[in-house]
């Protein structure tokens, strides 16, 4: 069995099962409600700016989890 451990809020996730209760998200692993504040923030950040292209969203996406991950 792995042990895995949110880059995020550094806890070990219980039972880890890719796509069930943790992701993969470029070369971090991310429990789900990390995924969530994540995705949270990044849309937060790209919906006020319409029309935005998929690039923009990709981007701030990959700075959000670098930001979130290297606290």
């Amino acid at each position: 069995m792995t042990a895995i451990v949110c880059d995020i809020c550094k806890k070990a996730v219980a039972g880890a099962r890719r796509d069930v209760n943790y992701v993969a998200i470029l070369d971090k692993d991310v429990c789900m409600p990390c995924q969530e504040d994540l995705l949270l923030v990044t849309r937060e950040q790209t919906l006020p700016r319409h029309p935005y292209q998929f690039k923009e969203y990709q981007d701030a996406l990959v700075r959000n989890l670098a930001k979130m991950a290297g606290k």
